[in-house]
């Protein structure tokens, strides 16, 4: 029997600013490389991280906001492609919430209040058709964080 490697594993965060998508890579995706435009501030930066680790078969999560269905599909068709199982977490966004855990931080990681409204409003829910092949509710009540199954609607 071979004990071959475990599939490689690409993240897809989902939610507005403030939502904990870092917090929740911080405390249970710590194997994962991760990528953030935050921190990179490119998008060719953030090709080239996503590209290194696919090379080394690391697994990475992509820490963004992620709102829409376009946003995903830079991500999603290359990890499938490169053989990654393709797990996606949507985080609980409610901007109230959101810009109170905003206003506690500091320098520039923090947004515009603005900023969060506008992503809220492009947010679309993510699918299996997208290319998932796991997706997660992950629902966020003052930094305990609960991963729920994901339910979607018009799947009965």
């Amino acid at each position: 029997m071979s004990m071959g490697k475990e599939q490689k594993k690409m993240f897809v965060m989902m939610g507005i600013q403030g939502s904990g998508k870092s917090t929740f890579c911080s405390r249970f995706l710590t194997d994962a490389v991760r990528v953030n435009l935050d921190i990179l501030h490119t998008r060719n930066k953030e090709v080239l991280l996503i590209a290194d680790c696919m090379e080394k078969g690391c697994d990475y999560a992509v820490d963004n906001t992620n709102p829409t269905r376009e946003d995903r599909a830079r991500y999603i068709p290359k990890a499938k492609e490169a053989g990654y199982l393709v797990i996606g977490y949507f985080m609980q966004s409610r901007i109230r919430e959101c810009i109170q855990r905003n206003a506690q931080r500091t320098g520039k990681e923090r947004v515009p209040d603005g900023a969060i409204a506008m992503t809220s409003k492009k947010l679309e829910m993510p699918s299996y058709e997208e290319g998932f092949d796991e997706l997660y509710f992950v629902k966020n009540e003052d930094g305990n964080m609960e991963i729920c199954e994901w339910r979607d609607e018009d799947e009965l």
